[in-house]
């Protein structure tokens, strides 16, 4: 297993670690397969996945209790990273929320502290000022942020003048690789680790195209799976670590043997080139897309809307084709159902929206 500084921190992680999203539950606890999951955390860690992120927003807690339970007479061999849920940015509700995870955990210190994501509403000094206490009383090791562009992160970090924020966790993947632009140079500047969540893009780069068959080719020349030649096209950045989700023996075992060769550079253009997605922007009413369940998210997107009017960038949402050919719209939203609202409240629908195309038109 390779392995890396968190930051510029003397606290080495795997290349590779555990993403715990689902574990547990997605937004409700599931408690059905409970035996299981601690088992394949288990197994991920003498693997030497012992990188473990998770979130108290995941399974409305139950997967904090399953990674607390996995971990158990091993804290000492693994790196515990959680995050803190949007709505508890304040400083009173932030040292409230640590305590429900410590407890979930049970352990009495987070070696990442992470906020999940931005919440305008709430002062970012009065955050990181609760997130400063914490380091200062060795409940939090180090402070992370989540779902962060550069400006987001730079404002954080000026919150911080005795700390430093030493990761940002984002997706990224052969698919969206929009934080090449600006977020991921900077963070190889700064050494800041740069945490990839979703790096095979829940298995959908595995579908069977052209692209694919290339990959497939490639990895036979290394004998590598092509998930783990993508697994390794993105450790390859000296910043970036992935944490895919694996619920089988088998995904575990090749998710821990994704960082054992060496990949060439050429290679890696080649694979760069290959994944080259464009980015292209598509009039909002053009898009279908539907307004349900808006009232919960936080930030709402009315907030996320006033950031975008000052400047703040957006990550593309995604879209498929319009299969019917009566249909007066050209697109089907997949993904970023609160950044489509937000744009369009922003420029009052009239300013074409960044958009990812999954399929040809």
């Amino acid at each position: 297993m390779q392995y890396k500084y968190l930051g510029n921190s003397n606290l080495k992680i795997p290349a590779i670690g555990q993403g715990c999203m689902g574990v547990g539950g997605y937004f409700s606890a599931d408690t059905s397969q409970d035996e299981h999951f601690i088992r394949m955390l288990r197994a991920g860690i003498e693997a030497g996945l012992t990188f473990l992120d998770t979130a108290e927003a995941y399974g409305a807690g139950h997967s904090e209790i399953l990674v607390g339970q996995a971990i158990q007479g091993q804290r000492d061999k693994v790196v515990v990273a959680t995050k803190v849920s949007p709505e508890h940015l304040s400083y009173s509700d932030l040292l409230q929320a640590v305590e429900g995870s410590l407890r979930r955990l049970q352990t009495d210190y987070i070696d990442l502290y992470q906020v999940h994501w931005p919440n305008p509403r709430i002062p970012i000094l009065d955050t990181m000022s609760a997130m400063a206490r914490l380091v200062r009383e060795r409940v939090v090791r180090h402070i992370g942020v989540s779902n962060f562009s550069v400006h987001n992160l730079q404002a954080a970090q000026a919150a911080l003048p005795e700390d430093k924020i030493q990761a940002v966790q984002v997706e990224y993947n052969l698919f969206d690789r929009t934080i090449e632009k600006d977020l991921l140079p900077y963070c190889e500047h700064e050494s800041i680790t740069t945490i990839a969540y979703t790096p095979l893009d829940k298995g959908l780069l595995m579908t069977k195209d052209r692209r694919r068959d290339k990959l497939q080719e490639l990895a036979e020349k290394y004998h590598k799976t092509p998930a783990q030649l993508i697994l390794k096209w993105l450790t390859s950045y000296p910043s970036v670590i992935a944490i895919p989700k694996a619920t089988s023996l088998n995904h575990i075992i090749e998710n821990a043997q994704a960082g054992d060769f060496d990949l060439s550079s050429s290679n890696f253009e080649e694979i760069s080139r290959l994944f080259d997605q464009p980015c292209v922007f598509i009039l909002t009413d053009r898009i279908q897309v539907d307004s349900n369940g808006l009232d919960q998210f936080i930030p709402s997107p009315h907030d996320l809307a006033e950031a975008i009017r000052q400047g703040e960038p957006l990550k593309p949402i995604r879209v498929i084709p319009a299969k019917d050919q009566r249909s007066s719209y050209d697109y089907v939203l997949i993904e970023g159902k609160l950044r489509y609202w937000a744009w369009v409240i922003a420029h009052e629908g009239k300013k074409p929206i960044p958009t990812l195309i999954r399929g040809d038109k």
